[in-house]
């Protein structure tokens, strides 16, 4: 993944290091303790590409530097290939899911989407099942959290690397679209009660927002720019029932793991020692739509 530095509107706010010689010299100190991390150079001086054994000890790392005072931006996770004669390879693993027999559909569905291919099914006769896959690493970005079995059973995969195959084609993104801010200021109950109808919300009233900040999770694919910041109207004379308790659905709160899993190429996590905060790369409203 790439790290670099956080250039939001509220950069340097919650932050102690926030500059690109503080990050550089945590992440140079981390390599000397810990072999399984590798950090690259990358063109851009305020970036750096920071290589692990999965998102998971990526993200530990990227926690541990937020809770020491770092503040910085994170892009997201990618897999690392390798070129053999003229062909580009990436890793496969070994994925272990034990679930229901009602689940057996929807999980060979999922799995299938992310280029895994089914290698065993063994049936206990208890009503559970165990199903063996080999699925490209990249298949397992975003996986975890993406399949409906929270309740109903739980999945493992083997240590990382089995062997490297030829990249299956592309895999599917996320589905869904974002609901981004196309101004600064303060999140109001009134804005949010008419938004809220066209997805899911990650942000309560009352919280600061700036342009180009992802505020929720839109229901169809394409991105929305919204105001978020919208203050309901005062007028003197005001019709019955127009004064109704504003009704809002509580905000979706994500994990640092699953704000990685969530973003799409575009998209950034801000991480601060108080905060995660979810953003498009080009903030401004204007040039982002010129560019897509």
């Amino acid at each position: 993944m790439i790290v670099s530095t956080n250039d939001s509107p509220v950069a340097g706010l919650e932050g102690q290091f926030v500059t690109s010689r503080k990050l550089r010299e945590r992440l140079c100190k981390e390599i000397l303790t810990n072999v399984s991390i590798r950090v690259e150079e990358t063109g851009s001086a305020d970036a750096f590409k920071v290589s692990g054994r999965g998102e998971l000890q990526l993200a530990i790392l990227i926690e541990m530097m937020r809770r020491e005072g770092y503040e910085m931006s994170v892009g997201k996770p990618t897999i690392v290939t390798k070129e053999i004669d003229g062909k580009i390879h990436e890793p496969q693993e070994q994925l272990i899911v034990d679930c229901p027999e009602g689940f057996v559909g929807v999980v060979t569905q999922k799995v299938g989407s992310r280029k895994g291919r089914m290698t065993r099914m063994v049936n206990h006769g208890t009503g559970r099942v165990r199903l063996d896959f080999r699925i490209p690493s990249r298949g397992l970005l975003g996986f975890p959290h993406r399949v409906p079995l929270r309740d109903a059973g739980h999945r493992d995969h083997e240590p990382p690397l089995r062997r490297l195959r030829r990249v299956a084609g592309r895999h599917p993104s996320r589905a869904t679209g974002a609901l981004v801010s196309d101004r600064p200021g303060r999140t109001t109950a009134n804005a949010i009660e008419h938004i809220q109808e066209r997805g899911t919300m990650f942000i309560a009233p009352g919280e600061q927002v700036y342009e180009g900040m992802i505020v929720g999770e839109n229901a169809r694919s394409n991105d929305l720019d919204v105001n978020i910041t919208k203050e309901k109207k005062l007028t003197n004379m005001r019709a019955s029932g127009s004064d109704d308790a504003v009704r809002l659905v509580p905000p979706r709160t994500m994990s640092l793991e699953q704000a990685l899993e969530f973003i799409k190429d575009d998209e950034l996590v801000e991480v601060t020692p108080k905060a995660f905060r979810l953003r498009k790369k080009i903030l401004a409203t204007a040039r982002r739509g010129r560019k897509s």
